[in-house]
């Protein structure tokens, strides 16, 4: 309460809830009030075990309490709780993405598709990715419109109207390519960085893993949109768990530099397993550097070397050798 005849504080207190409330004015405006908590003889509960947290690997909601004080600190795709830690349980973050799911396989040999993008090609009147082996074998038989759907091959001026044809019907691939038309300025259409971001993130909703890559590289480098490490690592983890390769490699580079080698080298030896090669060096530099054991890279070794026979063929060792 203020008393405009003295230039006395005047302060009153209400201990009801241990709780002192004071009023000056003697005090700036903005800081006239004060809250001071009182001593109390009832209970004193932990604030800090009513706060709740999703473990990353049970994905169960529980107290903060149920977390040590390393893994409270840690954000919720790689914090484990002490039940979690003690059982071993791995984070679904590491269990999921172990494989490639069967989107990634060409519809046509039924392969998985090369990592290296320049070894396929997507196909506007279907919207399917197919590989360089394909569209050669098809050449071959003498065939020149769409080796998957048939489709006569279109003219660059009708390929856009394509587009948004299967775009207007809400197909996640479209919406992604054309997402991709206005990050890089192709088909006529003007670079447009906010409409490209817009698409990625509808076709990252929808499902499609390289959205959600697409959009993990523009945050991370800042490029046409304010730089967020933190959401661009949610991007490339949501791509990672859906099977993407790269989006496991920059995953672990960035735990790398956070200076999490663990997590950096698990996220690299899955990668590396699934053909990846800049992985597979990544995991034999921290073997040599006596970070990794022997049987680590050995089984990085292994597994690099079946998933680059599993997307081999011979139509698509000629079409690289041709450069189709």
């Amino acid at each position: 309460v203020l008393c405009p005849q003295s230039s006395e504080a005047i302060t009153t207190t209400a201990e009801t809830a241990n709780v002192k409330l004071e009023v000056t004015n003697r005090l700036p405006p903005d800081s006239r009030f004060r809250l001071t908590l009182l001593p109390s003889s009832r209970h004193h509960e932990d604030p800090s075990t009513n706060v709740m947290k999703i473990c990353g690997a049970c994905v169960r909601e529980l107290p903060d309490g149920s977390y040590s004080e390393e893994q409270r600190g840690r954000r919720q795709s790689i914090r484990r709780c002490e039940e979690c830690v003690a059982a071993g349980n791995e984070l679904v973050l590491m269990k999921k993405g172990r494989t490639r799911s069967e989107g990634d396989d060409c519809p046509i040999c039924q392969l998985p598709m090369p990592l290296d993008f320049k070894q396929s090609e997507m196909r506007p009147c279907c919207m399917k990715l197919v590989c360089k082996g394909c569209v050669l074998a098809a050449q071959k038989r003498g065939m020149r419109n769409c080796p998957f759907c048939r489709a006569p091959r279109p003219k660059k001026s009708q390929t856009l109207a394509m587009i948004r044809k299967r775009f207007d019907k809400g197909d996640p691939e479209a919406i992604y390519f054309l997402g991709i038309k206005y990050d890089f300025g192709e088909y006529g259409l003007e670079k447009d960085m906010a409409r490209a971001v817009e698409l990625y993130e509808r076709a990252a909703v929808l499902g499609v893993k390289e959205a959600h890559f697409n959009l993990g590289v523009l945050y991370a480098i800042g490029d046409n949109v304010e730089k967020d490490t933190a959401k661009a690592l949610r991007h490339f983890e949501e791509a990672a768990m859906s099977g993407d390769v790269d989006a496991r490699y920059k995953v672990g580079c960035m735990e790398y530099e956070a200076g999490n080698y663990d997590f950096a080298l698990q996220h690299w030896m899955i990668a590396a397993k699934l053909g990846h090669e800049d992985s597979l060096n990544e995991v034999k530099s921290f073997f040599m550097a006596g970070d990794a054991t022997r049987a680590d890279y050995a089984a990085a070794l292994r597994g690099y070397q079946s998933a680059i026979e599993e997307m081999s063929s011979p139509d698509r060792d000629e079409a690289k050798a041709l450069g189709i």
